[in-house]
C-alpha cells in the first residue's frame, strides 16, 4: 500500500490536477456552515482517538452538522466509542484482500458523491490515496495538509484549504488545526495561524459501567481461580503493529519485567494482551516466564472489553502502538516505551501515563515524511531502555495506585 500509494497515487494525483484545470474554479467565496462534514482517517486505529480534539471541536462549532468518518474497517470500535456509531455516520474500507480494497474504494466514491458533502477533513499527512479521495468526494471545500515548498510528498493541488504540517507540535493540536480552517476563506497562505494553546485539548474518555467491569473481572477469574480483589492486575502489551517492527522492545526483557515484579509483589498478576494473531508469540513469553500468576489474554477481548479491561487494571506496560492510545480513554497508570517515534508527536495523551524515552543522534527514524519506513536493523533506542528503569517506574506506579 505504501509503494502504491507514493508511486501510483503520485502519478493519479498530478493526472486529476491537470484535469482539474480544465474546469474553471470558482473564486473562494465567504466560508458558510457546513451541513455534512466528513473526517478521512486510514492508517493506524490509534490516530483516531487523538483526533477526538478535533472531532468534539467540530461538533461544537458546528452543533447542525451531520458528522462522517473513513476509516478502515479496523477502525468501527473506536468510532462507536466516540459516538459515531450508526452505519450511515461510519464508511469503512477493507484493507484486504486486494479486490475487496478496489470495490470498497469505488463503492465509497460513489457514497460519498451522493452523500452531497460539503467539506472533508483529511487528517494523514501527505498521503495521496486519501487526498484523491477527498476530491473525488465532491465536496467543495477540502480541507487537509500540504507540503508548501517541502521537498518530496507530491499530492497535486486537490485541496481548497491548504494547512501547512507543524512537526513541532502533538498530532492531536494539528489535526485540531485542520478542523479550525473550515472557518477560514482560502487565500493562498498556509492556515490555520491562530493560537491552539490558550485552551487545554479535551481527552477523550470512556466509563466503564460497574457491570462491564464485573464481567471482565469474572473473565479474568476463570483463567485465573485464585484471583482475589486485593490483587493487582499488571498488563503486559509486549507487541508492536507490523507496520513499524522496530517499536517492539525484546520479548525477553518482557519476561524479565515480569519475572520482577512478580518477586517482588505476592499479589501481582500478569496479564498479555494482544490479537488473536499473536497468541501463539504471548503463549512463548508466558512460558519463558514460567510463573501461574501470569494469563495469556491473547484474542479474550474485543476493543470493547478490553477498555474493560484497562478500567479495572492498576498497570499497563506497552510498546508504542494502539494500546497506547487506546488505554488512555480511562485512567489506568500507563508506561509506554518509545524508540524510533517521538511521544512528543505521537505520545499519550492520559495524564496517568509515563513515557521512556531515549532519543539517539538518529531518533526518531520514522515520520510522516518517510511513510514511517525504517532501515534500521538494530534498535538501540529501544534496546537501551533497561529492565532496571522499566521496573523501577512500574514499582512506583503500582505503589501509588
Amino acid at each position: 500500500m505504501r509503494l502504491i500509494d507514493r508511486w501510483l497515487g503520485s502519478l493519479l494525483c498530478f493526472v486529476v490536477s491537470g484535469m482539474a484545470r480544465l474546469w474553471p474554479r470558482p473564486s473562494p467565496s465567504p466560508a458558510r456552515e457546513p451541513r455534512r462534514i466528513l473526517f478521512i482517517g486510514i492508517a493506524e486505529i490509534g490516530a483516531l482517538v487523538l483526533a477526538w480534539p478535533a472531532l468534539h471541536w467540530t461538533r461544537r462549532r458546528f452543533p447542525d452538522a451531520e458528522i462522517y468518518f473513513l476509516t478502515f474497517t479496523s477502525g468501527r470500535g473506536i468510532l462507536s466509542l466516540m459516538g459515531l456509531d450508526s452505519v450511515t455516520q461510519q464508511i469503512t474500507l477493507r484493507p484486504s484482500p486486494f479486490y475487496a480494497f478496489t470495490l470498497d474504494t469505488l463503492r465509497t466514491i460513489i457514497k460519498m458523491r451522493r452523500m452531497n458533502l460539503d467539506a472533508t477533513i483529511n487528517l494523514e499527512v501527505y498521503t495521496r490515496f486519501s487526498t484523491l479521495l477527498a476530491f473525488l468526494s465532491g465536496a467543495k471545500t477540502r480541507v487537509g495538509f500540504h507540503r508548501f515548498f517541502e521537498e518530496g510528498h507530491y499530492m497535486g493541488r486537490l485541496l481548497t484549504h491548504e494547512v501547512i504540517y507543524n512537526p513541532h507540535q502533538h498530532i492531536t493540536r494539528s489535526y485540531l488545526s485542520l478542523a479550525r480552517a473550515l472557518l477560514e476563506t482560502p487565500n493562498g497562505d498556509p492556515l490555520v495561524k491562530t493560537l491552539l494553546d490558550v485552551d487545554p485539548l479535551e481527552r477523550f474518555k470512556v466509563e466503564s459501567s460497574l457491570q462491564n467491569k464485573t464481567a471482565m473481572w469474572a473473565i479474568i477469574q476463570r483463567l485465573y481461580p485464585p484471583l482475589t480483589p486485593q490483587y493487582r492486575l499488571v498488563i503486559l502489551n509486549a507487541n508492536a503493529s507490523d507496520l513499524i517492527p522496530a517499536r517492539r522492545w525484546d520479548p525477553d526483557r518482557f519476561a524479565q519485567l515480569a519475572t520482577r515484579l512478580l518477586r517482588d509483589r505476592d499479589d501481582v498478576l500478569i496479564l498479555l494482551t494482544g490479537a488473536p494473531s499473536e497468541g501463539m508469540a504471548l503463549e512463548k513469553l508466558r512460558e519463558k516466564i514460567s510463573d501461574p500468576r501470569v494469563v495469556n489474554m491473547a484474542g479474550r477481548t474485543t476493543l470493547e472489553t478490553l477498555i474493560d479491561l484497562y478500567a479495572i487494571a492498576h498497570l499497563m506496560v506497552t510498546n508504542d502502538s494502539g494500546p497506547v492510545h487506546f488505554s488512555s480513554v480511562t485512567d489506568i497508570p500507563l508506561l509506554a516505551l518509545f524508540g524510533p517515534e517521538t511521544p512528543r508527536l505521537f505520545g499519550p495523551v492520559s495524564p496517568h501515563a509515563r513515557v521512556i524515552y531515549h532519543p539517539l543522534a538518529c531518533s526518531p527514524c520514522v515520520s510522516v515524511y518517510n511513510q514511517k519506513r525504517s532501515p534500521c536493523t538494530d534498535n538501540r533506542c529501544m534496546s537501551s531502555i533497561t529492565v532496571e528503569e522499566v521496573f523501577a517506574q512500574a514499582r512506583e506506579l503500582l505503589a501509588w495506585h
